[in-house]
């Protein structure tokens, strides 16, 4: 009798498993490489806006076209971007901004010895070019919210400043 009590106790022993040693795991976190939304920024441009960050190095381009009968005016913006922290609720990065802006528009003066107004056409174009760090807030899963700030020159490199960018990312 004792023979087949020690038997049944170790055949119903062999099948309980023990949960309490196993620690719970951590899901990985799901790493979206594509970003797209609008951005602005003196030196990353303004407009639209797609962001591909696979992993440590990323770029980001902004796009805005503006057109009337008295105005063409475009930005477009380029910026390299390179990962120092990745976290869970936010991430560090360092970037380096290239914005191009061309601006086209007329200028009606009226001059009062002549009955039709003057037309003058005016253009600028230049390059703004920055350095600094940029903190993206991750806010859900899918959307991110960037800030960036650091030195840059103005104006086809004429002027030496402090620059400050933001953007928001909706990411797939």
């Amino acid at each position: 009798m004792k023979i087949i009590l020690s038997l049944t106790c170790l055949l119903f022993l062999n099948h309980i498993t023990l949960f309490g040693q196993d620690l719970p795991k951590e899901e990985p976190i799901k790493k979206f490489k594509h970003g797209i939304g609008a951005g602005i920024g003196f030196t990353t441009g303004y407009g639209i806006s797609y962001r591909y960050f696979p992993d440590k190095f990323g770029v980001q381009i902004n796009f805005a076209p503006y057109h009337n009968k008295e105005v063409d005016r475009y930005s477009v913006g380029v910026t390299f971007l390179y990962k120092l922290i990745d976290n869970k609720m936010s991430n560090l990065y360092l970037y380096q901004g290239n914005h191009l802006y061309y601006n086209s528009y007329t200028n009606f003066i009226y001059d009062p010895t002549k009955t039709d107004p003057v037309a003058q056409e005016f253009s600028e174009l230049y390059i703004n070019n920055g350095l600094g760090f940029g903190m993206e807030f991750i806010i859900s899963k899918r959307i991110g919210f960037n800030l960036m700030g650091g030195l840059a020159s103005y104006n086809n490199f004429t002027q030496l400043n402090l620059t400050g960018e933001t953007a928001l990312y909706y990411k797939f």
